[in-house]
């Protein structure tokens, strides 16, 4: 047996090999054909040496375990990170995939939705979250569709090629959503589907203000490539009715707090990160969260987005609040970008006009000097990556445009 890489750019053509390796057992990573040449490198340093690569030319050049690949029978190496060229992977074993699978279906079950899960992803399958839809149609007999293109308010929406039986499912992040709803076939075309899961990054408010006006299926969710995606979600009822926005855990699945970061327990906790750094249960995880009176988990942003600048402690998302509530930004990302002298350097991404540059400043002058933005940078839309995820390399790219 030979471990595997898999590169293809083509979805269909990735997640077709990927399916194929879980039948056979091969120990397969899965390879992200965009990742930036610092990604693609230190992804080579890990993948062993004698892997064959699937989709691509490059050679890996990675040490293996002494008693690799048998050790790894069954497994998939799901990638994280990448963006700012850090890669690690996930090992999950079918075991674990299906355990994920299991826990989803027996929630959407008690809300009522019976039969086999029939899923359409959008995002890309050498991602978790493009991943688990063929899966969750794979494991409960459903059927499954890969749909690869880019919404505009322009775009001729694909037809939808699923079973009328069963539940019909669709994994979106907040800007498909968004570009879908000024498209106008958009809404006619979101009614192909019972349950719509939004993940991937926060969800703006004028986007939220939609949601509740179309009264449309959406359901938060909450999950990581260590918990084979979703393991936890906020329902459409508590969107509507506004106010925090609290997740519910799938069945058999926990959670507590460590401090205020969450520590989840699930049966579908991948084994170790690549080589050899086991997942340990509870897994205390990287994001800081509320538990409310009723049991609700409120997600409060990553723990590792906290900016230390020149000491002080800065909460982008209380920055990132303020920039939206001067009404002259549609968009805002706050991030620490390296300095020399204070450690990180708040900046902020802004989807408008660069002219309101000053306006800002001086709307911003209310925040204690560490919390205001030293750079501003300008866009007409956030540089994201296919996860829908804020990408720092694109954001630099376009600056220098």
């Amino acid at each position: 047996m030979k471990a595997r890489a898999i590169f293809w750019a083509d979805y269909q053509s990735h997640l077709t090999a990927t399916l194929q390796s879980l039948d056979a057992e091969t120990p397969t990573f899965l390879g992200n054909p965009q990742w930036s040449p610092a990604a693609l490198n230190a992804a080579a340093a890990l993948i062993p040496a004698d892997t064959e690569v699937c989709g691509s030319t490059w050679q890996p050049s990675g040490k293996a375990p002494a008693n690799w690949p048998e050790s790894a029978r069954g497994h998939l190496f799901i990638p994280t990170g990448g963006t700012g060229g850090s890669v690690k992977f996930v090992a999950h074993h079918e075991a674990s995939l299906r355990a994920a699978v299991r826990t989803f279906q027996n929630y959407f079950s008690a809300r009522g939705f019976h039969g086999p899960l029939h899923n359409v992803s959008l995002t890309p399958p050498w991602h978790v979250s493009g991943l688990m839809p063929a899966l969750r149609a794979r494991y409960t007999d459903g059927q499954h569709q890969i749909i690869q293109t880019r919404f505009t308010a322009e775009s001729v929406l694909p037809e939808i090629k699923l079973p009328t039986s069963g539940t019909r499912l669709v994994s979106l992040v907040p800007a498909q959503l968004q570009s879908l709803l000024t498209n106008p076939h958009g809404l006619t075309w979101l009614q192909n589907f019972s349950v719509m899961l939004l993940g991937g990054s926060a969800v703006s408010e004028a986007l939220l203000t939609l949601i509740r006006k179309h009264q449309l299926p959406i359901y938060l969710t909450y999950g990581m490539t260590e918990t084979a995606a979703a393991c936890a979600v906020c329902p459409p009822e508590k969107i509507w009715q506004g106010g925090a926005l609290t997740g519910e855990p799938f069945p058999e699945v926990s959670w507590s707090l460590e401090g205020e970061r969450i520590c989840l327990t699930t049966p579908a906790l991948g084994a170790y990160f690549w080589p050899n750094t086991p997942l340990n249960s509870p897994y205390l995880t990287g994001d800081r969260g509320k538990i409310h009176p009723d049991g609700g988990l409120e997600i409060l942003g990553r723990a590792d987005r906290i900016i230390i600048s020149g000491g002080e402690k800065v909460n982008p998302a209380l920055v990132e609040e303020a920039l939206r509530a001067t009404g002259l930004v549609q968009e805002a990302h706050v991030w620490g970008v390296a300095h020399p002298r204070w450690g990180a350097q708040v900046t902020a991404f802004i989807v408008g006009a660069a002219s309101h540059e000053p306006a800002l400043r001086q709307a911003l002058e209310k925040l204690s000097p560490a919390q205001r933005p030293k750079e501003y940078w300008f866009g007409t839309e956030l540089p994201l990556d296919a996860r829908g995820k804020f990408d720092e390399v694109k954001a630099r790219a376009s600056q220098s445009l």
